[in-house]
């Protein structure tokens, strides 16, 4: 929690990245499964259609790959920054695995916030465009939900393999 707490702002940075795309994909699940493709309703008394088009998927599979970076991104620059703390934590006995899970569960705590956030405005929005919830919405949101932390964890593998590979009496004697 101390290494998400350390930069809110770029935490919140990478978990907004993924709230985005939950979000998206929580939305055109639940059109494509709830909805049967096509949700027609009103809004301020004009006529709405929204359909779940593939160019949709594919833009919801842009912005997931998007969020993995911003999450590996912001992952890389807070090992870059606490790499003395990093290294005191390997020269006092943590193995570079131990490290190395602790950077991955750092990316599934960033995975996790933007999980929920998205989960929460996809099912919302499925809602408010709808008038209701099947049952297909809020399994879409668990799937949105799933694939955002396991992507989020397997964005911390660059920054997880850096930290295993910190030059310990370097980081350490330098002032």
């Amino acid at each position: 929690m101390s290494g998400l707490t350390r930069s809110p702002g770029r935490t919140l940075l990478g978990a907004a990245t993924l709230a985005a795309a939950v979000f998206g994909l929580t939305v055109l699940l639940g059109v494509t499964y709830g909805f049967r493709g096509r949700v027609v309703g009103s809004l301020l008394g004009d006529a709405i259609v929204v359909q779940a088009r593939p160019a949709d998927y594919a833009a919801v599979a842009v912005m997931f790959g998007l969020a993995v970076l911003a999450v590996a991104d912001v992952l890389y620059l807070g090992v870059r920054e606490r790499d003395t703390e990093l290294a005191a934590l390997r020269a006092s006995g943590w193995s570079g695995g131990s490290l190395a899970r602790l950077i991955v569960l750092e990316g599934a705590g960033i995975g996790l916030l933007g999980a929920l956030a998205g989960v929460l405005g996809g099912v919302t929005a499925a809602f408010a465009l709808a008038g209701d919830l099947p049952s297909a919405v809020v399994v879409g949101a668990a799937v949105a939900a799933v694939v955002a932390v396991t992507l989020a964890a397997l964005a911390s593998a660059v920054p997880a393999l850096l930290v295993q590979r910190l030059p310990l009496a370097l980081i350490l004697t330098r002032e």
